[in-house]
């Protein structure tokens, strides 16, 4: 429903759904299915670490999107997006490069040496596709994770909200802001209005940032 809050995973579920991720895909002798879970758990992944709208954002990625911006001798990884509203650049976890970088030995089309290689060469290839060579479709990647999160008893979270792959959004928004991250600042990298964030989230600011409030040190 259109303004109402979705759910959300807590970071032991983040543990617990990733964990099992790295084995869901020898869980079925479907090979299309197969093939659907082992891209499943790079996007996923993808998805908690980016805060890039599951859709469209993701599912049109191509490799020729992503690259790295450098800044005071530092690097970061950028996924420049075509956004709900406008086009704008994304800074990922630094760890989205290991993520990318075994999503891309999936596509049967690339053959590089490494990560480097691979931003350097600017592929117009989508980034999410099977090991069998075709684009991850969003109906598939739904059932599949619906269907492990209905294996783990994890689809309802103790608030009694429905999560889904959308939810990875909003675990991504609380993981920020409980690192301090201002509203304003957070708006820019998912695409949204300031007012949006505070719509949203303003709400778990206290629960957030609990030692902050309390006054306590570290």
């Amino acid at each position: 429903v259109k303004g109402e809050s979705r759910g959300s995973f807590t970071l032991d579920e983040y543990v617990q759904i990733y964990t099992a991720l790295r084995s869901y895909h020898t869980k079925t002798k479907v090979e299309k299915a197969a093939a659907t879970r082992e891209t499943l758990r790079n996007y996923v992944l993808f998805l908690a670490n980016t805060g890039i709208r599951y859709g469209t954002e993701a599912l049109t990625l191509r490799w020729k999107n992503v690259e790295w911006y450098e800044s005071d001798g530092e690097r970061y990884l950028t996924i420049n997006v075509d956004g709900k509203t406008r086009k704008r650049p994304t800074i990922a976890r630094d760890r989205v490069a290991k993520y990318l970088w075994r999503q891309a030995g999936l596509n049967p089309h690339i053959e590089l040496k490494s990560f480097d290689q691979l931003i350097e060469a600017r592929l117009d290839e989508l980034v999410f596709v099977t090991r069998l060579g075709s684009a991850a479709t969003l109906f598939n990647l739904n059932r599949a994770f619906n269907a492990l999160l209905d294996d783990l008893d994890l689809k309802t979270g103790a608030d009694g909200l429905q999560r889904t792959l959308y939810s990875w959004r909003h675990f991504y928004a609380t993981q920020d802001l409980e690192r301090g991250v201002s509203a304003h600042v957070l708006s820019r990298q998912l695409g949204n209005s300031t007012e949006m964030i505070d719509r949203h989230y303003s709400k778990y600011s206290p629960l957030l940032n609990a030692r902050l409030h309390s006054g306590r040190k570290g």
